[in-house]
């Protein structure tokens, strides 16, 4: 088992990846006021959009990631993407609860994963506003839904490294 200064450091670097996270979603208000003023057809504010969202699900994966490879100890490689966010709405007895009980919560962070890849693989597709606006949609609120969960699991990580 990992010893406390361990479990102090996951908490630190979780705390700073939300705070991330935080400063992601500012801007996601930002670049959507943007589009909103030109009716979502300017394509260097969708771009703009498009980055933020394809930011937050990489920060959210990093979070997840960093939680599955302290308790875990693994990632599988086959759809590990899919399968990161699946184990985070488990609750795994004897190691960690789950950080994720909201499965809306789960779906719309599944949307930004969806997304991602998307994003990732922009060749010669080119961003719609309808399209970007689904992702966006999805988007809204995770950051105020999500903040609980973590505080929740911070407070427990809290309780663990006290134990230990």
């Amino acid at each position: 088992m990992k010893d406390h200064r361990a479990v102090s450091l996951l908490m630190s670097e979780l705390r700073n990846d939300t705070a991330y996270i935080a400063e992601s979603f500012a801007l996601r208000g930002k670049a959507v006021t943007r589009c909103e003023a030109a009716v979502w057809n300017d394509y260097l504010d969708l771009l703009a959009v498009g980055a933020v969202l394809y930011s937050i699900y990489n920060a959210f994966e990093a979070y997840f990631l960093r939680v599955a490879k302290f308790f875990e100890n693994n990632v599988d490689q086959l759809s590990w993407h899919r399968d990161l966010l699946d184990r985070m709405t488990l609750d795994i007895p004897g190691v960690r609860p789950a950080l994720i009980s909201d499965k809306g919560l789960a779906e719309r962070i599944d949307e930004l994963r969806r997304f991602r890849h998307v994003f990732r693989n922009l060749y010669k597709t080119r961003l719609t506003g309808p399209k970007l606006r689904i992702v966006n949609e999805a988007a809204k609120g995770c950051y105020e839904d999500f903040l609980p969960l973590h505080e929740t699991f911070i407070r427990w990580l809290g309780e663990l490294a006290q134990e230990l």
